[in-house]
């Protein structure tokens, strides 16, 4: 099967048809995601066995045992909660977490985590102006995108004199105009997060 993929893949790039290769990539993609994530979940396992292995190992003592007990429990963080972090940064997020009796999810941790500094033992949110240009522009023409999205769905059904071949390009590409929308408007949820964390962090300041 990605045999076949890859070769559609390539004949629409030699026809210089992007859009049908766009298509087929999110296609590919959505069809064979849970492959994707089963090779990367082993590829985490695989990980902290070996550092299990070596923490076996008798020849394995004092500092470089500490060190590797550190990055253990660092697997092991990132397998449950996506987020991968030093010890000190870590149970900050731990710390915070509890003392907003989880109103401050793991989530927002991993969505905003391009945005937090740990700096003197504490957390803080650093959004400058080159992330708000990004999450207006993304906000603002996603929305655009998708609604320009929804109008070619709807398009073939009020027209007449269009061929079947010709509604499916257009609905296709009311598809492909959705999925970039939605790609573009995830793209603003690091700064949400990072909004909802530096407000939930000040009220427990004060």
């Amino acid at each position: 099967m990605l045999q076949e993929v890859l070769d559609k893949l390539i004949d629409s790039l030699n026809n210089g048809n992007i859009l049908l290769a766009a298509v087929v990539v999110i296609v590919a993609l959505v069809f064979n995601y849970k492959k994707v994530a089963d090779f990367l979940d082993e590829r985490k396992k695989t990980r902290i066995n070996r550092i299990s292995e070596a923490l076996r190992c008798e020849q394995v003592k004092g500092d470089t045992k500490s060190h590797l007990e550190s990055e253990l429990a660092k697997e092991y963080f990132k397998v449950t909660t996506g987020i991968g972090l030093e010890t000190e940064f870590r149970e900050a997020l731990i710390q915070a977490h509890r003392n907003t009796k989880g109103e401050l999810s793991f989530a927002h941790f991993k969505r905003a985590l391009p945005h937090l500094r740990y700096e003197k033992s504490e957390i803080s949110v650093k959004i400058n102006w080159f992330d708000w240009i990004g999450y207006s522009f993304n906000l603002t023409f996603g929305y655009l995108t998708a609604l320009l999205g929804l109008v070619l769905l709807i398009l073939p059904g009020q027209a007449d004199g269009i061929s079947v071949v010709q509604a499916l390009s257009i609905v296709g590409l009311g598809v492909f105009l959705i999925v970039v929308a939605l790609f573009m408007i995830y793209q603003t949820f690091p700064v949400v997060s990072a909004r909802f964390i530096k407000k939930q962090l000040k009220g427990k300041e004060s």
